[in-house]
């Protein structure tokens, strides 16, 4: 960053330049967590501004917070910024209705993506649904761990014939009309936005809340709060943890596990932060 960036004020732009607060919130976290701050915010007498888009909000210093579906990457680690973990939910591999898959090994869900395997018939409970398999990605953040490079590590290992979508609703829509696709997203937003069923991996159920904070299943998206180290006020303070209890709180009907149950299971964080599942 450039000389004096990490001493900037944070100055809101535009139409919120007069608000007390400025929150932007990916849309996996939104539904869960908006209106705590938003709450908050309205009872002193402060504003709120909301954003599907947080990339590069801190590094514009035009916000307090700002929410991600991802850990941050590499390039994240901005001077001062401190992040912190809400939790996790169970990344779901989905599938159309008509597909007799109930299970799939992790080993095989990979061969699927990665074009090993081509026809569902090849997989244990295809039977004869020899349906050609096309997968459908969405491969955002590409420079962030987790999320979709929890199944292959980068985009060069997914087929040459996965179909690849820029939305959760293109995702979900892409499979349930294709009678061999495979597809994944978290099981909140799998159930939203289309009729697709999900598959067990490795015999774990994405719904298992206990299994995924045991570390039994290996496929989450991390949720992740940015804020400036030093420039924390007591609003942004208590924003962040009313945000943290209000992500606590919707963690069941959200398929989601918060941070304090993650770290009573082994998990391993470093001043808030998640870094690793429970070592077995």
């Amino acid at each position: 960053m450039a000389p004096g960036w990490a001493a900037r004020p944070v100055r809101h732009a535009g139409a919120h330049a007069a608000a007390d607060l400025v929150v932007t919130l990916d849309q996996q976290i939104y539904p869960a967590v908006a209106p705590a701050p938003a709450a908050l915010a309205r009872e002193r007498g402060g504003a709120s501004m909301w954003s599907g888009e947080p990339a590069g909000s801190p590094a514009g210093r035009e916000v307090e917070i700002a929410g991600y579906c991802c850990p941050p990457g590499p390039d994240d680690r901005l001077p001062g910024v401190r992040y912190r973990t809400l939790g996790i939910a169970a990344i779901a591999l989905i599938v159309h209705p008509d597909n007799p898959v109930r299970d799939l090994s992790l080993a095989d869900a990979r061969g699927l993506f990665g074009g090993r395997l081509r026809r569902w018939s090849e997989v244990k409970g295809g039977g004869p649904f020899a349906q050609p398999v096309v997968p459908v990605v969405r491969l955002h953040c590409k420079h962030r761990p987790g999320h979709w490079r929890l199944i292959l590590d980068n985009e060069d290992l997914f087929s040459a014939r996965a179909v690849e979508v820029g939305a959760i609703e293109d995702m979900v829509a892409q499979v349930a009309k294709r009678r061999g696709a495979v597809g994944y997203e978290t099981a909140w937003m799998a159930r939203r936005h289309g009729r697709v069923r999900m598959v067990r991996l490795d015999g774990v159920d994405p719904l298992d809340r206990a299994a995924l904070a045991a570390g039994r299943y290996p496929l989450y998206r991390t949720f992740t709060l940015a804020t400036f180290d030093g420039a924390e006020t007591p609003l942004v303070r208590a924003a962040v943890a009313e945000m943290e209890r209000a992500f606590a709180a919707t963690a069941k009907p959200f398929s989601a596990v918060p941070a304090a149950t993650l770290a009573h299971h082994g998990w391993r964080f470093t001043d808030g932060e998640l870094h690793g599942a429970p070592v077995p």
